[in-house]
């Protein structure tokens, strides 16, 4: 990568090699482990690569660090889209926003250029299915606490202290808000309270 020292590029090769290894990004420790330095060294050489556009940070994720490089074989960046948790496509589920991982996904295949406000979630459920979303699929979501009548959005409703998130349309009906499925067999979700968590920008599937 230009712009970088050949430690940096070290750097930013081991960890490469760790998240495809492990399935999940290194630890400064882990880094400063490698290369025996202190770990206020491995730090500072984070916060370099950060400035460079090298690595972003996942917030309140553990090891919640995200690699942005060049492909081998082509000039797209890929990004490494931190997977937080499950959404439900149905009845709500619980979601404490664990890590799961990492899904790369090319920049070309993204519009907008805030990739540290992207992150993904596993579908479960059928309720979404006529939109095209199935049980099993990932959700890449756009970070958002706001949303126009008919987005797809991750929200949870209520205002009990669980915390269930599920994919639905968002509508603002006056004083209420309604969660709509995309599946004659659901009914709608409707309550005076509603949180927002992100509005959704594509779906992966494995076949």
């Amino acid at each position: 990568m230009k712009g970088l020292t050949k430690r940096q590029q070290e750097v930013v090769e081991f960890i490469e090699d760790y998240i495809e290894t492990n399935g999940f990004s290194p630890s400064v420790r882990n880094i400063a482990d490698n290369f025996g330095f202190s770990p206020k060294a491995a730090y500072d050489h984070m916060i370099a690569l950060k400035k460079k556009g090298v690595i972003k940070t996942a917030d309140n994720l553990p090891r919640g660090l995200a690699l942005v490089k060049k492909t081998q074989n082509a000039e797209n960046m890929v990004f490494r889209i931190p997977v937080v948790g499950t959404t439900a496509a149905g009845a709500p589920i619980l979601s404490h926003e664990n890590y799961d991982g990492y899904v790369s996904i090319p920049q070309s295949l993204l519009a907008r250029g805030d990739s540290e406000n992207l992150y993904a979630l596993r579908v479960r459920g059928d309720s979404m299915i006529e939109d095209g979303i199935n049980d099993g699929d990932l959700a890449i979501m756009l970070r958002t606490k706001t949303a126009d009548n008919g987005d797809i959005v991750a929200a949870s409703i209520g205002d009990d202290e669980t915390y269930a998130i599920t994919l639905k349309h968002f509508y603002r009906r006056n004083d209420r808000y309604e969660l709509k499925p995309a599946n004659p067999a659901y009914k709608s979700l409707i309550s005076t309270h509603c949180d927002v968590h992100g509005k959704l920008l594509m779906i992966i599937r494995n076949y």
